[in-house]
């Protein structure tokens, strides 16, 4: 057969995931618009966040199929207590310094808080600043969700780096975070899902210094894109333009409009990527 003749490679599906919904309405309004659009499949909701609330009954409303999971924080302080700076809370759980009834009366919540508002469990669970694969932490979360949900099992997201294809096309700080975010958890919380069924993704994609312009970030997409592997999930923090405090206020709104825009259709539809669930997919085997 010719190489003209040859079939086209089959599509891959990747979720696209809102983290930190909840947190302010810019990143509400953001989410709930690009699934409607269905440019996301996937919204990460910081149920202790001050716009959380109203953020829950925007998806409560929202008729489009995404998926809504819980992101898990131990590390934004909006008020509830038992959080750290990222750097304390990494020491304390790999020190074994932290207290698990406290820990686990925070995951208990934090159940909670989405179960009341939503109606229903959360289709997968993250974590802010990738919380959710830290020693002490992974355990008492999933013990937390064997209790609560018995044979149903949401996806937990992996933290796993992009492979070599993307890797040897991105720039070494880049290369350098994905990697130590993975190194903090990434392994031995897919052995932890394995081990109790959860499914997970495969790798994550998306990380990046929040340092890049609109034109530069949709490159960075382009590159994750063209070598994706089926079931990978690109993280991604959009949000339309908010009067309130936000550091990554910037980077949130350039976010937005390249995911909103039109190039980023185009590059779904010339990498053969469709952006779609991942809940009952078996992606981590």
């Amino acid at each position: 057969m010719t190489a003209s003749r040859q079939a086209a490679p089959a599509r891959r599906l990747i979720g696209v995931c809102v983290d930190d919904f909840g947190q302010h309405e810019g990143i509400n309004d953001a989410a709930v618009d690009l699934a409607a659009g269905r440019r996301v499949s996937a919204i990460s909701c910081l149920v202790d966040g001050p716009a959380w609330p109203s953020g829950a009954r925007a998806l409560r409303a929202h008729a489009a199929p995404v998926e809504a999971g819980l992101h898990l924080n131990f590390t934004e302080d909006v008020g509830q207590g038992a959080c750290h700076r990222l750097p304390v809370l990494i020491a304390r759980a790999y020190g074994r310094l932290l207290d698990p009834a406290q820990a686990r009366a925070a995951i208990e919540r934090q159940f909670d808080r989405f179960e009341d508002a939503m109606g229903r469990m959360p289709d997968f669970v993250d974590g802010h600043q990738h919380v959710h694969q830290l020693p002490v932490i992974r355990d008492l979360l999933v013990a937390a969700m064997d209790r609560r949900y018995g044979a149903v099992r949401p996806w937990l997201r992996a933290t796993l780096p992009p492979d070599a294809c993307r890797t040897s096309r991105l720039p070494r700080s880049t290369v350098a975070k994905a990697w130590l975010i993975g190194r903090l958890g990434a392994a031995p919380l897919r052995a932890l899902a394995r081990r109790h069924g959860y499914p997970q993704n495969n790798r994550l994609i998306g990380v990046y210094g929040f340092d890049l312009s609109e034109a530069d970030y949709l490159l960075r997409v382009k590159t994750w894109l063209d070598c994706a592997s089926d079931g990978d999930v690109l993280m991604c923090h959009p949000s339309l333009p908010w009067t309130g405090e936000d550091p990554l206020r910037e980077a949130r709104n350039r976010e937005y409009r390249a995911l909103s825009g039109p190039a980023f259709s185009a590059l779904l539809a010339s990498a053969r990527v469709v952006v779609g669930p991942l809940k009952g997919r078996r992606t981590d085997l």
